[in-house]
């Protein structure tokens, strides 16, 4: 609708989610290898079809966690967002996937990005080395008094200039941060 690119992110999927997500989708984010495996021959079908082909990307954990809340810390060491680089396999990049996507951020600044995306090259460097892109998730105040953008701009450009990748970020409610007012009456 909007003339731009769709990416898809999901902690699970059911079959009808992937055949509606990839009618509209540029790019299909797979939180584990169990659901890559599961849904791989459906993007490799549609791609079959497409002059631009749907890219497939994975969820990583670095398991650095800068969250203050426990229950919504994607790095916990219960969570099941993302994959851990013990579990990550040497080959994944040749099989499809040509991104990674980390997402560990929750109404943070810049210094949070920072220090995760130190992390993130620590533990996943010889992925991101293959990746056509990165995905830095959401959960970045970028709109936010006092955040810092010049450290922002600083963090992208070394993933880019390092990498080579298209980089991603995902500024979710700083879109809307303190935009205005929501008034709705309960019936």
């Amino acid at each position: 609708c909007f003339g731009g690119e769709v990416h898809a992110f999901a902690a699970g999927y059911s079959e009808a989610d992937m055949v509606e997500l990839l009618e509209t989708v540029d790019h299909v984010l797979f939180n584990s290898f169990a659901q890559w495996e599961r849904f791989k021959g459906m993007v490799e079908a549609k791609n079959a079809g497409r002059a631009t082909p749907i890219e497939c990307g994975i969820r990583v954990n670095p398991e650095h966690s800068e969250g203050t809340v426990p229950i919504y810390d994607p790095c916990s060491p219960i969570s099941r967002l993302g994959i851990r680089r013990r579990d990550m396999p040497d080959g994944i990049m040749s099989e499809g996937i040509s991104g990674l996507h980390f997402h560990t951020l929750c109404e943070q600044g810049a210094d949070a990005l920072a220090r995760t995306v130190e992390a993130v090259e620590k533990s996943f460097a010889p992925f991101l080395e293959q990746c056509s892109w990165i995905n830095c998730g959401g959960g970045h105040h970028i709109t936010r008094d006092g955040y810092d953008i010049d450290l922002l701009v600083d963090v992208l450009n070394h993933l880019h200039d390092t990498y080579h990748a298209q980089i991603y970020l995902e500024p979710g409610e700083a879109v809307a941060l303190n935009a205005g007012w929501l008034t709705a009456t309960v019936l």
